[in-house]
């Protein structure tokens, strides 16, 4: 019994192994996803002009979501938005990001005004993400890690995965 249990656990992990590594496997192959892209924005420096309240800057808090994007140009985001103040004074709260993208390749003279890029594609190709209100991301296509501190509590991290 114990035999047969560790042969199956081990045709499990063979067969998992075996899964081609360029595909995404988020949703499964229905909606042909391509791309896992993760986002994580933190500001909390509101010297800093990205921190500064509206219009001027986003405000102090954070924005944290994932995105799979699908052939065709479609895609779907999942997240939360958390608005919190530094000493006490202003608003704060939180809002659930759940929906739909739409999404484009292309590279940075391609980029809409506003855009905001979470990182350089070595090979110069994005995956250009619009969200639902307007707001445009650009991921780089090439998988990684991308990170970026500008100040002491500001950090911009995004990860981009099959």
């Amino acid at each position: 019994m114990h035999l047969r249990r560790s042969l199956a656990i081990l045709f499990a992990l063979i067969t998992l192994l075996a899964l081609p590594a360029a595909e995404a496997l988020a949703y499964g192959k229905a909606d042909q996803p391509l791309a896992q892209l993760e986002f994580s924005g933190n500001c909390d420096n509101p010297s800093f002009p990205l921190c500064a309240p509206p219009p001027g800057g986003v405000g102090t808090g954070g924005i944290w979501f994932w995105v799979e994007i699908d052939a065709g140009g479609s895609g779907d985001i999942r997240g939360a938005e958390c608005i919190h103040t530094i000493g006490g004074h202003g608003p704060v709260g939180a809002v659930s990001i759940n929906g739909d993208v739409t999404w484009v390749q292309g590279s940075a003279a391609d980029f809409p005004p506003g855009t905001f890029a979470v990182g350089t594609d070595p090979n110069d190709s994005y995956y250009i993400v619009t969200l639902e209100q307007g707001d445009v991301f650009a991921f780089p296509v090439t998988q990684g890690h991308y990170s970026l501190h500008p100040v002491s509590g500001v950090a911009i991290e995004a990860t981009v995965a099959p």
